[in-house]
């Protein structure tokens, strides 16, 4: 640190020299406008006095940043207020008005270039997202998130058509499998562009997130999800002989993208009921105990693309579906959902199953409550009792439904 007389060097300035170092970064570096500082104690007068060449005798003093820096650059030994500042502190000051504006514009320079780089009538309602989010803010890849970003935009939404896995799509255009992985930044900076495209705004739901890229010709890759069946026999070869074989052996499966690409058709066989259940365990009960005149679907939860295909594909051949699942808040919202959209019938889901089940010991009900669509005395038992009732404990019930003999046992 250089030499300073003591004037400037006093510590009784360091409350003064901590504002005026503040007022002077935020200034840009310009030694111009005024600055107040405290001067209560009687060595702050003195200190501020000499410092400034007057006598200062109020509790507070303004300061002409302009006339201190000439003071300064006669009289200190060392140059005007930058150089003074960078004696006294060990480090020269900040220009926070120039890093501001380098912020602002390292914020603004890839939302420019993602409207240089996607050229159409909705990149500017994308760009406005990106912007609202903050996604990319002081991301270090912002510009190479966005030229990435573009590249896939611009293939998907160039008309061509062409079916593309999410894996083969980063590989070939951004030569990384896995640069379009649902936990890469990538993957949500694009959603958001085809969202853009569709009109529509960005999915929350995982399950509407698959159906955006599906619209862009773009699947999940065909084999990581997959769809619990027990008890199908489709008509044909190949995979439909493995599940009428698994049928036949009283063996659940586990169906993927893959498999329903070669199954032509999907119907059970005439007289069959086909249960909806929410949780693998009902699965593996009605295996455990040689169910075979229902066969199974299970959603394990908010159903996925392929449990929604398999669903679609039962539906539209015709099978009686009927959907049983938790008596909670979650359950009945994913009831509402699977009813309404594959006409299935609701299978001991009414208020009186759920009266007849609930126990006070049983987990309490929480989150928000969802009025089932098809019985609202069930919605009004459910409120009063406060009480969930999981597929779990009401199994030996349906099970005895499913195979009557069952209940003689």
């Amino acid at each position: 640190m250089a030499e300073l007389p003591g004037w400037i060097d006093d510590p009784a300035l360091r409350a003064a020299w901590a504002r005026i170092r503040h007022r002077f970064e935020a200034l840009g570096l310009m030694p111009a406008g005024t600055v107040t500082v405290p001067t209560a104690e009687r060595s702050e007068r003195h200190a501020v006095g000499a410092l400034l060449g007057r006598t200062v005798t109020r509790d507070s003093v303004r300061i002409d940043l302009s006339a201190l820096d000439s003071r300064l650059r006669e009289r200190s030994g060392v140059g005007g207020l930058d150089a003074v500042l960078t004696a006294l502190h060990g480090t020269p000051p900040q220009d926070r008005r120039a890093a501001r504006a380098e912020r602002d514009a390292a914020r603004t320079r890839p939302l420019v270039l993602a409207l240089d780089l996607v050229r159409t009538r909705w990149a500017a309602d994308w760009v406005a997202g990106l912007r609202s989010t903050g996604l990319l803010t002081s991301r270090l890849d912002a510009e190479t998130t966005i030229t990435q970003a573009a590249r896939v935009l611009n293939q998907l939404t160039d008309g061509e058509g062409q079916t593309w896995s999410r894996v083969e799509l980063g590989a070939s255009l951004l030569g990384d499998a896995h640069a379009l992985d649902r936990d890469r930044l990538l993957h949500h900076i694009v959603l958001r562009g085809l969202a853009a495209a569709r009109g529509t705004a960005p999915p929350e739901r995982s399950r509407d997130r698959e159906r955006l890229w599906t619209s862009f010709s773009v699947e999940p890759d065909l084999l990581s999800r997959t769809c619990l069946a027990f008890g199908l026999r489709p008509p044909g070869a190949g995979v439909a002989a493995r599940l009428r074989a698994a049928a036949d052996d009283g063996d659940p499966v586990h169906l993927t993208e893959w498999d329903l690409r070669s199954l032509a058709a999907f119907g059970p066989p005439t007289g069959t009921t086909v249960l909806i259940c929410e949780n693998p365990r009902v699965v593996e009960a009605m295996a455990d105990h040689q169910v075979d005149s229902w066969a199974a679907v299970c959603t394990a939860g908010e159903p996925n693309l392929v449990v929604g295909a398999v669903l679609t594909r039962l539906r539209d051949a015709g099978a009686d579906l009927r959907y049983h699942g938790d008596f909670d808040w979650p359950g009945i919202a994913i009831a509402n959902r699977v009813i309404a959209q594959f006409g299935a019938q609701p299978w001991h889901l009414a208020a009186d199953d759920y009266l007849a089940a609930v126990r006070s010991d049983a987990p309490p009900l929480t989150g928000t409550p969802v009025q089932p669509a098809w019985d609202n005395e069930l919605g009004a038992a459910m409120r009063a009792n406060k009480h969930a009732v999981h597929e779990e404990s009401v199994l030996t019930g349906l099970l005895a439904e499913m195979r009557p003999i069952l209940g003689a046992e």
